[in-house]
């Protein structure tokens, strides 16, 4: 598990980095945007991808994470946004590649925004956290073709065969 874990947090990063040079292509106008996506925007999206990125990995960690509200703006700059995310794609490598398989087998428990409690095993949780950034790669990725932008192969077939 440990070592198909970290093969997705590299998967996780490699798409993340193909989604960034298509989403350079659009103005600011486009980027910004809203174009009906959970969080409006490509910007939105792409910051409450790192939002919740911290927020599990607080989780993991153990330690609060003081948010309200998943659409909160951590980052209003896009290149210092983009900066961050991929930032936060080698920091769930490193977790992925420090996880042993007694821990991935445990628990983490945890408090949801609203206030309650959860749990959820922890190789789980990582699973969560990369089909998480795979919904949201491709709700962007169908704003890019409606605007015209050429969209990149993202699937994780192309990462293998690479």
């Amino acid at each position: 598990m440990q070592q198909y874990l970290a093969k997705l947090s590299r998967y996780h990063c490699w798409a993340t980095e193909k989604l960034f040079d298509s989403v350079a292509l659009l103005s600011e106008e486009q980027y910004r945007s809203n174009e009906g996506l959970f969080f409006g925007s490509v910007h939105g999206t792409l910051n409450h991808l790192l939002l919740v990125d911290q927020l599990w990995l607080s989780r993991i960690n153990g330690e609060p994470y003081p948010v309200s509200d998943l659409s909160h703006e951590i980052e209003t700059d896009a290149k210092m946004l983009e900066a961050a995310l991929l930032n936060q794609c080698d920091l769930w490598f490193r977790t992925c590649a420090a996880m042993t398989e007694r821990r991935l087998a445990q628990d983490i428990k945890f408090r949801n925004l609203a206030g309650e409690e959860g749990r959820i095993n922890a190789a789980d949780l990582l699973i969560h956290v990369f089909n998480h950034g795979t919904h949201h790669r491709g709700q962007i990725s169908a704003v890019l073709a409606e605007l015209g932008v050429s969209v990149p192969e993202m699937d994780y077939y192309y990462f293998v065969k690479k």
